[in-house]
């Protein structure tokens, strides 16, 4: 072989090779903290393990049924019971010495207290009885919580006393560490088995209750191999150096709850409703001692105040809303109930996952260049075919996690091998550009010259607009401006930086909605944010589109005035004005600097008909060009028509409402008839009549303000009427 025949057939070839291991050997550098971490990473990993986990309990139509063939069965302690117990919360300790006794007679095979006894109970006689409870029995397990490290750190424990902060440790020894594991986004995924304290490896709760219930002497710990935990004869694989995954059976209430307060209530026992009716209930009976036998009972709290409640990455539709929290009782049952059933998760060896890593970022690699260097006319189909197959591959990639998650309990990273076939496809777009020189140059400074995201992408699809000049089209403009702002900036007079904070804020909340409705942000001046829909990316329904911004607005607001008044900050309202018309859009300004805007006299209108809302004190004006669009869609009132400054033809304008989906109350609809029947009548010039309807218009709506207006106006016309020439216009002389 030549130096010539290397060069030009080797030495590429050794090149590519090269280049696709390198992406790899780059991802397993950015994703596994080798140089340094990348928060963002481990984040989206930690999402992807929660999807699986949401479509592994979705998809198992044959997983057990834990309330009736369970292992655990749990005594939840909830405001129910405080309300049918004589005595307040935290209960005697001579009734947890009662709630052991009936469990005993049950037949439970272990009972764990998710409770610390901290200190002396209410009265020394109850916790001499549940010292002489404690003595007779010998699989009972107590909770002992550590204090732990800050942020996002595993449990580390820093202090700890001799009987481990629990007054009854001495009886036998059996103590569990009610310490929940967390990631780093404060979700409960993985569980610790046991904890250092202080040199004394400790088991926790659901561990020591394993202990007992299989007859382990107290403090019997797992133990610790390389991969995995080891209790008994099953090996338990490890997720990280102090914890497994949890597998979870359902979100929040898999397990049976039994109320604390049946359980006690036996024949020896009053309970607030058997003291008032004079008779014995007594909701322990034969029944529910079958469902203690042979459990591992856990007992432990479900009131809101003790915040025993953790996310997990499972939730249950409630109301419409999505519940990720489950109570700290049922994360102990789930690790009791993992370790019986032996249904644990298992990690892909690390190694093996890094060799699949350098494998498909080089197959990715090299895959996708020989797919760009086909000769076919269009070009652009190759790139797309590229991209269209990269999403393919992740997606694949995606689906394999899924179904090995879900089928085989087998968990694998999807993140790293993810951004491999991404830095793939853009590595052969950069290899491809260096080599062939063939990339065109991107447009430049052009970016700088617009806010609004849609325009950008306009620009760069369509380079010839970015000239001077515009268009002349259809749009739907939109003025909004804070009402007495004078007034409140005076309050800030001495604090000009807070004015500017509340105004940012009201500023973003606006053009976040302008933004969500695909409106264009033109402009601020000072309070105002201008607005146009229709450009740059052409929309039928521009005028729906501004009118449903505006009222969501106005929304948004009203929230928003709560949340300032408990701040201590003064609310702000605002006044919108919306026109839809023929008005230039583009480019304007000078060669060097330019803005995208639109002008026209339709804007214009819109900026008067935004300052006539403080003649009627309302909050959103429309002109009749936007509501011969959007009529069937909106509920409006009528106002009036209106010469604005600087116009001569008058305008029909309306206040807007609400959308058509949003029903008004009767008495609002009562009120519209009534004042439009009473706007009829003022203009035919029957004053007495008009006020009649507008007073009861009003009286049925209080937000009417129109209708005091036209009374206003028609008392005035009865002393002075108007002249025969008068045709309703009202001229505005202000803008």
């Amino acid at each position: 072989m030549t130096a010539y025949d290397f060069k030009k057939k080797i030495l590429p070839v050794i090149i590519k090779i090269s280049l696709g291991l390198g992406i790899g050997v780059f991802v397993l550098l950015l994703t596994q903290g080798w140089l340094f971490e990348i928060p963002f990473f481990k984040n989206i990993d930690l999402l992807t393990i929660d999807f699986r986990y949401q479509n592994k309990y979705e998809h198992q139509h044959d997983a057990r049924d834990l309330e009736t063939s369970g292992d655990v069965v749990l005594v939840g302690i909830s405001d129910d019971d405080l309300k049918a117990l004589i005595d307040p919360f935290p209960f005697p300790r001579d009734y947890y010495a009662h709630l052991i006794e009936n469990l005993e007679k049950a037949g439970a095979r272990a009972i764990a207290f998710d409770m610390t006894f901290e200190g002396p109970g209410k009265t020394a006689h109850g916790d001499s009885i549940l010292h002489e409870t404690l003595l007779r029995y010998h699989n009972i397990v107590l909770a002992a919580k550590m204090e732990t490290g800050s942020g996002n750190e595993k449990v580390v424990v820093r202090s700890t006393e001799a009987a481990y902060d629990n007054m009854f440790f001495d009886v036998d020894k059996n103590i569990g560490i009610v310490n929940i594991a967390k990631d780093r986004d404060d979700v409960c995924r993985s569980y610790f088995p046991l904890l250092d304290v202080q040199g004394w490896p400790t088991p926790t709760l659901a561990f020591a209750a394993l202990d007992r219930a299989y007859g382990l002497k107290p403090l019997t710990c797992v133990d610790v191999s390389e991969n995995s935990f080891l209790f008994r004869n099953r090996e338990i694989p490890r997720y990280d150096r102090t914890s497994f995954l949890l597998n979870y059976y359902g979100p929040v209430g898999t397990f049976r709850y039994v109320p604390f307060s049946q359980v006690i209530d036996d024949s020896t026992f009053q309970t607030k409703d058997e003291k008032d009716l004079g008779e014995q209930i007594n909701a322990f009976d034969e029944g529910m001692m079958k469902l203690f036998k042979n459990k591992i009972v856990i007992i432990g709290s479900k009131m809101p105040e003790e915040r025993d409640y953790h996310n997990i990455p499972l939730y249950r539709e409630e109301g419409g809303k999505r519940n990720y929290a489950m109570y700290g009782v049922e994360i102990h049952a789930t690790a009791i109930q993992n370790v019986i059933d032996q249904n644990f998760i298992e990690i892909l060896n690390p190694a093996v996952q890094n060799v699949l890593v350098l494998l498909l970022s080089l197959c990715c690699f090299m895959g996708l260049l020989a797919i760009k260097r086909i000769h076919i006319r269009h070009v652009w189909l190759l790139e797309l075919g590229a991209f269209l197959g990269t999403l393919c591959l992740i997606a694949v990639l995606f689906e394999i996690a899924v179904l090995l998650f879900t089928n085989a309990n087998l968990l694998i990273n999807i993140i790293n091998p993810g951004i491999a076939v991404v830095l793939a496809y853009f590595g052969t777009a950069v290899y491809q550009y260096l080599s062939e020189r063939q990339q065109k140059m991107m447009i430049k400074n052009v970016f700088s010259h617009y806010i609004n995201a849609t325009v950008v992408n306009d620009l760069v699809s369509n380079p010839e607009k970015a000239k001077l000049g515009g268009d002349r089209r259809e749009l739907t403009v939109f003025f909004a401006d804070i009402a007495e702002f004078t007034k409140i900036s005076e309050q800030f007079h001495s604090k000009p930086e807070k004015l500017v904070e509340l105004l940012n804020e009201y500023l973003d909340e606006m053009t976040n909605i302008i933004l969500k409705y695909d409106g264009t942000l033109d402009k601020y001046e000072g309070d105002l944010i201008m607005a146009f829909w229709g450009a740059p990316v052409p929309q039928k329904n521009h005028a729906y589109q501004t009118c449903a911004a505006a009222l969501e607005m106005q929304k948004r607001l009203a929230v928003l005035r709560t949340k300032w008044e408990k701040e201590g900050k003064p609310a702000i309202d605002a006044r919108i004005g919306i026109n839809t018309g023929i008005m230039i859009v583009g480019n304007m300004g000078g060669h060097d600097r330019f803005d995208y805007t639109v002008i026209g006299d339709s804007v214009n209108l819109a900026s008067r008909l935004e300052g006539a809302n403080k003649q009627y004190k309302s909050r959103i004006m429309i002109s009749e060009y936007t509501y011969v669009h959007v009529r069937e869609k909106v509920h409006v009132r009528e106002l009036d028509m209106i010469q604005v400054k600087g116009k001569t033809a008058p305008v029909k304008v309306y206040e807007l409402l609400s959308l058509v989906e949003t029903a008004l109350t009767e008495n609002q609809k009562q009120s519209l008839e009534l004042y439009h029947e009473g706007l009829r009548l003022y203009r035919e010039r029957k004053w007495e009549e008009a006020i009649a309807y507008m007073q009861q218009a009003h009286q049925l709506d209080g937000t009417c303000y129109a209708a005091e207006i036209y009374i206003e106006r028609a008392h005035l016309y009865q002393i002075s009427p108007p002249p025969e020439s008068w045709n309703g216009v009202f001229v505005m002389t202000t803008k």
